[in-house]
């Protein structure tokens, strides 16, 4: 137990003192001094999802925080049941502790054939903990990133300019004013 508390701290503990600079790819621009040209249209919620970026620290709070992925991108309901699907995990782990059982040495030694003692309950109950623990975690990650993307994608097309526009205007001229047919394409 100790050598996974202090695993724990060592991974957890620099991606917080690290902050925003663990990520593996370099950005081309900063986001934070960058003001881009906002339609009129566009509500804050819009800009604030289109502005979103997931990073690796998100990564890392995400498998700490259950749900944080679509808590931030606004997926309140499924982050609930992120947050219920993880804590049924953990309550898999909390039952094998009362019982003096360790959810590792369940896994290791079922796996490794080495204890034929192991109930098949609490082989079920520690195999379905550590899937609900780790699928709920991929699923916050994957799913949340895809959704994203899908609400980005569709905020930029909303306001996306128009390939080619057709419009009429009145000219003006110094000395008369006439009817005008434009076309415009925009590159």
């Amino acid at each position: 137990m100790k050598y996974f508390a202090g695993l724990f701290l060592i991974i957890f503990g620099t991606g917080n003192i690290a902050g925003q600079d663990l990520d593996i790819y370099k950005h081309q621009k900063n986001s934070n001094f960058d003001i881009p040209a906002i339609p009129k249209e566009m509500s804050y919620e819009e800009f604030k999802i289109l502005s979103t970026d997931l990073r690796m620290q998100d990564m890392m709070i995400a498998s700490i925080l259950p749900g944080h992925v679509h808590f931030k991108i606004g997926e309140k309901k499924k982050s609930y049941y992120i947050l219920g699907t993880r804590s049924l995990g953990y309550l898999g782990w909390v039952y094998l502790s009362f019982n003096n059982k360790s959810l590792a040495n369940i896994i290791i030694l079922d796996t490794a054939g080495l204890d034929n003692t192991i109930n098949n309950n609490d082989l079920i109950v520690a195999y379905s903990s550590i899937t609900l623990i780790i699928g709920s975690f991929l699923y916050d990650w994957i799913h949340g990133r895809y959704i994203l993307d899908s609400k980005q994608n569709r905020i930029r097309y909303k306001y996306a300019r128009k390939k080619i526009q057709f419009g009429v205007n009145i000219i003006k001229t110094p000395r008369s004013q006439y009817p005008g047919l434009g076309l415009a394409f925009n590159f």
